[in-house]
């Protein structure tokens, strides 16, 4: 369970956000283009390619809703950090990866360390700036709705990752959406869908970052979040992403 619950809360992201999109017939390119440039460009999205924040939220995964808080930071596209009160400290450094829990640190298992690197890899897509890389191949999804909000999709492909879609709400211009599959710990190693639904956008050193991060698997609540202090660094100590 402890494990579980240590994993669930690496999946939380902040992803700095674009504003108004091309119509439908602009393409999946042109779609993301417009994006980044109305979240300020692309200098105010590069400002939190390195970042820290704090989370307050309720982790589902097992059941019975458990209440957490967290610090966080990130230095995309392969470094993460999670310090979990009470529970955890979890990191990512490229091609390592630790947890550390009732004050033991361990490695991460093969299956642990390429999950946390492949959560890595839809939270760096869903930051929108690396799309622009012909790695990446851009599909239209059309129009759906999101709850009740229209919204247009975009499926991110690259060699050796999950399928990342990502969904645009019509109205406010804004990413609300973003799908992928995973394997899930409490059912022992599971494939199942994934969605991270975002809410509550506000400004943060000129971009627009989803406050509210609601994550569910397969249709139910996973995990409930509220991120604070999000700030953008220069640079994070490199103790930061070592062995806790």
């Amino acid at each position: 369970m402890r494990t579980s619950l240590v994993l669930a809360f690496a999946s939380l992201f902040v992803l700095v956000r674009a504003g108004s999109l091309l119509a439908d017939d602009a393409g999946p390119a042109g779609i993301i283009d417009k994006a980044i440039k109305a979240t300020s460009g692309e200098d105010k999205i590069k400002k939190f390619k390195t970042h820290t924040w704090k989370v307050k939220g309720t982790y589902h995964g097992m059941g019975n809703p458990i209440e957490f808080t967290g610090t966080y930071a990130v230095d995309w596209p392969d470094k993460f950090r999670a310090e979990i009160e009470g529970y955890a400290i979890i990191v990512l450094n490229g091609d390592k990866g630790w947890m550390q829990t009732m004050g033991e640190t361990k490695e991460m298992d093969a299956e642990q360390l390429a999950e946390q690197k492949e959560s890595n890899y839809a939270g760096y897509v869903a930051t929108l700036l690396p799309l622009k890389d012909k790695a990446y191949t851009l599909t239209p999804l059309g129009e759906v709705k999101v709850g009740d909000r229209p919204a247009v999709g975009v499926k991110v492909s690259s060699k050796g990752h999950r399928h990342v879609e990502l969904y645009f709400d019509k109205d406010t211009n804004l990413l609300i959406k973003s799908q992928t599959r995973v394997k899930s710990r409490e059912q022992e190693g599971k494939e199942m869908d994934q969605e991270s639904l975002y809410a509550d956008y506000k400004e943060m050193d000129g971009a627009k970052v989803p406050m509210k991060v609601t994550i569910n698997r397969e249709g139910k609540v996973y995990v409930e979040s509220e991120s604070t202090d999000v700030k953008p660094v220069d640079k994070l100590d490199d103790s930061t992403f070592g062995k806790p």
